[in-house]
Formats: C-alpha cells, structure tokens, sequence
C-alpha cells in the first residue's frame, strides 16, 4: 500500500466519538511546574568571646561561646517539563529522492530540536504516487509537506484547488528568484502569479548507459563525437552487433508508461521543428488555438519511428512486462548491454550503488534528422510543498527554508545522489555529483536543453498518450490512430 491502511483519524473514529476526546486531550503538549522541596544546610559561623583573668601568676580563662547553629533552609525549585516535539510527516517517491531527505532530515535534526520530521517512502511504481497523491493532499489524513512532480499534470490542480500553501514569501525572504533558474521560475509560477512550491534539484533525461565490456565484446565503437550517433542506421548496426553478441540490446521498463513517453519524447524532439514543438506544449489549455495539431505528419512520424524501434529489435525482449526497477535489472546484471533513464541513475542511490564493479559510458539517443541536432531533455519539475490548513505551516517552511540554503545544496552535490537547482553554487562541488552526471553537466550548454513533450501538457493527454504507445508497441493500435485520439482529447481540453 502507498500510505498507512488505518490511519490515526480512522482509529479514533473506530473507538467513537467518547472515547476519542480522552485521547485527543492527552495528545495536546502541556506545559507544569514541577514543584521540588530541597533541605539546605547552611552554617553560619557565631562569635567566641574570651575573657581573660590575670592574677598574679595564675590565669584563668573563662570562654563564652555560642554553638554554630545549623539552619535549615526549604529550596523551591520549579522544573518546567519537556515540550513535545512538533512531528511532522513528510511523503515522497524511493530512490535516490527518499535517500537524500534522509539526509537532510538529519542534518536538520541536528540544527535544533523542536521539529521532528517523519519521511513516508510511497511503495511501488510512481504512477501510483503520481495517481494517488492528490487525493491524499485532500484529505483529512494528508501530510504536512511532500515531494511532488511540478508541471502541468496533477500539480496545478492541487494549486488551483487551494491545496497547497504559498511561498512566495520565501522566495523573498530566501532570495531564490535570484538563486533558481528562469525555467524553474517561469513553471512554478501558477495563473493567479503565486508560487506554491520551490525546485529543489534538477535533471535531465533520456541518457542511454552502455556497458563497456559488452560493447567491446560485441565490436561496438562508442560514438564518434562521445555524444550521440549522427543516423539512426549506426544505431541499428549497433543494435544488431549485441544480438549477435547475445546480449539484449536496450532495457527499459515499458510496462510504466511514463518511461515509454521519455522515449517517445526524444523522437519528438529530433524528428520535429522546435516552433512546432512549442505550440504543441501550450495548445491543449483551455481557450487555445492550436497552430499545429497531434494529426499533423510530424507527429505521426514519431509514433512511427517508436513502432519502428520495436520492429528493428532495438528493445529488449520482454520489455513490455518489466517495471522501472526490473527493466533496469538487465542492465545490472550485464545481459542488456544498454539502459535508458535519466541522469539521477549514475549516482549512489543507484547504479553506483547496485552495480558498483559495472564500467559504463553514457550517450544521448541518434540523430534521426541532418537539420535536427539532438538535446538534452531538462526537467526542473522536482519540487517540495507544503499542504495548506495544517498546524504545522511555519514549521514546515522553516524545513523547505533549511534545505534550500546554498550549503545544503551544496551537501546535496557532494552526496553524489541528484544536481542541486541553484545556479549560484561553487562549480567545483558539482563534481561531486559523480563522473558521468558532472561529464553531462558540462555538456549542457553546448549541446543545448529543451523541454520533454509530456511535462508541460494536461495530465490526461500525458496519461493517455502512455496508454497509447502501449497499444501500439503491443500490436493492438495503428500508429496512425494515436495523434486521432490525442487530438479529440486535446479539442475537448481547449474548450474547457
């Protein structure tokens, strides 16, 4: 299950309304005094008085002396109780994600003592977090604050339901509009000009990994430019040289749609004109006028092209029944000789982590076009929250407030686990992200950045194009019937 089965609000409701005051009362932190009597012995010291006597030779003395008194005192101490802690509990997905809270739980923890934060890991795949999340935000039993996906998918509706607190009080206070990049600034900036999260880390997506060992058994040069092959005639050769190598050639796990749609954007980009591309991003809102529709021959062309994939024996066999973790698991064990994901797979949480002996290089998907050059696809949607009309909301921005911080960020370089979102960070840390993300890192700027197809779109066209591309590569839909059915999606979601 994602969350707890029987939640502290359905307990009480089990037990009744009587019984549940009593346990409400005694859950609420109370401040006493303690009252502690104490014996004090105190001594005080009395006067001795002598007097002498001279008579002729005989002296007599005589000595009045008081005895020391022992006086005792009653000491009142007051001894305030120990405050309860404020708990909050905080959701996010696993991975490389759940283990850098971890640490910045503990860093924060170690800063003060008043906030105790509580980190629920959702189980099993992401769409489910993806799906059920925003139910949880609307109930009684959510969390204080989570990690969500920001882009134009479920997040806006959360935002615009009034779900969410805003923060642009520390975006001010903070200086993150100075700190953060333009794209991140510009997405999280919700239609009524409110920010209601903050982007924590970045990445980029789709690399494809290659085993090195595999690749030279295989007869397998890397490409030319270290970056990406320039046809897709060299990536077909490729494949065909693992196969006759024994070894699968790329793993990935499509039975989750959305890893289908990090492949299907890819196409997009190197099969589509950028203005192209740009329209279909914003053309499925609600009052659009599209200039370029999901019927048009560019589209098709990549849905074609994923078919086409399929039908050369690019992906490896079984794929279509492999979750995130199992289609990576090929890739581990050195039976699939490539893998896609995104750039937090070579860090600690993960493949440094599973397959600590692997020699792997990385590489961008081919050039499918000469007048089209291949770009990393950047995602800044990774973002923190804070659910609106909980008790906890200053608490919980004190915590957004401290992981923020240029030296948490910088904490969060060094951890080897996901790129920090702040652009104004010492360059040298960054190459503590680990080999191969500082080595793409750098290739950023050169190679170029655009935005995936399924990130800035309605969550039911994203959603619906998964399915789809299912169906296809399934042998259950026609290529030509997918941009049909996104298109009779994206008319009704202009007209509102």
């Amino acid at each position: 299950m994602l969350f707890r089965k029987l939640t502290r609000r359905s307990f009480l409701a089990g037990l009744g309304a009587a019984a549940a005051l009593p346990i409400l009362a005694a859950c609420q932190p109370q401040i006493v005094e303690k009252i502690v009597e104490k014996e004090k012995i105190v001594e005080k010291p009395v006067e001795k008085i002598v007097t002498q006597i001279v008579e002729k030779e005989k002296i007599v003395e005589k000595i009045v002396e008081k005895p020391v008194e022992k006086i005792v005192e009653k000491v009142v101490v007051v001894t305030p109780t120990a405050v309860p802690k404020r708990v909050l509990r905080m959701t996010s997905i696993g991975g490389p994600m759940a283990e850098r809270w971890k640490l910045d739980i503990e860093a924060f923890h170690k800063t003060q003592n008043e906030i105790q934060i509580n980190l629920e890991v959702a189980g099993g795949a992401e769409e489910e977090y993806k799906s059920k999340f925003p139910l949880i935000a609307a109930s009684a039993d959510k969390p204080d604050l989570a990690w969500y996906w920001v882009d134009g998918r479920q997040y806006q509706g959360l935002a615009n339901g009034g779900l969410l607190e805003p923060l642009d009080d520390l975006y001010k206070s903070e200086g993150w509009e100075k700190a953060l990049p333009k794209a991140a600034l510009d997405s999280y900036t919700s239609p009524d000009g409110r920010r209601y999260a903050v982007n924590e880390d970045v990445v980029w997506y789709p690399m494809v990994y290659y085993n090195l060992d595999a690749f030279k058994k295989a007869g397998v040069e890397p490409p030319k430019n270290k970056i990406y092959y320039t046809s897709k005639d060299e990536w077909y050769d490729v494949v065909n040289k693992l196969r006759a190598a024994k070894y699968q050639p790329l793993t990935y796990g499509g039975k989750e749609g959305w890893i289908i749609g990090h492949n299907h954007d890819v196409l997009l980009q190197r099969l589509m004109p950028e203005e192209k591309l740009n329209d279909l991003f914003v053309n499925a809102r609600k009052g659009a006028t599209p200039k370029y529709r999901y019927t048009d021959p560019d589209w098709l062309a990549a849905d074609k092209m994923l078919l086409e994939w399929k039908d050369k024996g690019v992906y490896a066999d079984g794929y279509l029944g492999r979750n995130y973790p199992e289609g990576r698991s090929l890739f581990v064990q050195g039976k699939a000789a490539m893998y896609q994901d995104g750039s937090w797979a070579p860090t600690a949480g993960v493949l440094y982590k599973e397959a600590p002996d692997l020699e792997f290089g990385w590489m961008l998907y081919p050039q499918l076009k000469p007048d089209i050059k291949p770009k990393f696809l950047l995602y800044a949607g990774n973002g923190v929250m804070i659910m609106r009309g909980g008790k906890n909301v200053d608490a919980a921005k004190r915590f957004i407030t401290f992981i923020m911080t240029k030296e948490r960020q910088e904490a969060l370089a060094m951890s080897g686990l996901l790129v920090p979102s702040r652009i104004d960070l010492n360059p040298e840390v960054m190459k503590w992200t680990g080999r191969h993300v500082f080595d793409m890192w750098k290739q950023l700027g050169e190679v170029g950045t655009i935005i995936g197809w399924d990130d800035p779109i309605p969550a039911e066209l994203a959603q619906r194009s998964f399915i789809l591309f299912q169906e296809m590569l399934g042998g259950t839909r026609k290529p030509e019937t997918i941009g049909e059915e996104l298109e009779k999606v994206a008319e009704r979601l202009r007209k509102g």
